[in-house]
């Protein structure tokens, strides 16, 4: 019998995580990657513009526009023109958005606690150090000419 490579086992618990997050979030009627728009507007009610969060999210910009587009049609976002520029939204929270504060990280939290279960702090510590140190890995690999 092969044994399962590293990477089968990184690939596998990405996948799996990702979509056990998903349902989580489900419940409360937010989509996968929306709680990081809503973590970072939770932080900044004064607004950002799409640009502001794509840059903070280290996500493109037309993802973001795709998913605040999505957020807007779900009530938890809001679109409002930039007071200079006129090319411009400012993305701001709406109270229904402001009130999954009470929700999100809760769920957050939980479904960490799921997926960390049997471990001590001691090895959740290292584990996290681990995590650390391989993406530091990653971003000093040079890109692709």
């Amino acid at each position: 019998m092969k044994t399962e490579s590293f990477l089968q086992v990184f690939a596998h618990l990405s996948r799996r995580s990702k979509e056990a997050l998903g349902q989580q979030l489900q419940r409360s009627g937010v989509h996968s990657g929306q709680q990081y728009l809503l973590e970072l507007l939770w932080e900044t009610p004064d607004g950002l513009t799409v640009g502001e969060i794509a840059e903070r999210l280290a996500v493109e910009a037309p993802s973001i526009t795709r998913t605040v587009q999505r957020m807007a049609r779900q009530g938890f976002v809001e679109k409002h023109p930039h007071p200079t520029d006129a090319r411009l939204v400012i993305v701001k929270l709406t109270m229904k958005g402001q009130a999954l504060q009470q929700v999100i990280p809760q769920a957050m939290s939980h479904f960490e606690d799921q997926m960390l279960a049997g471990l001590s702090e001691v090895e959740r510590a290292f584990l996290m150090r681990l995590l650390k140190h391989m993406h530091q890995n990653l971003e000093d690999i040079p890109p692709a000419p």
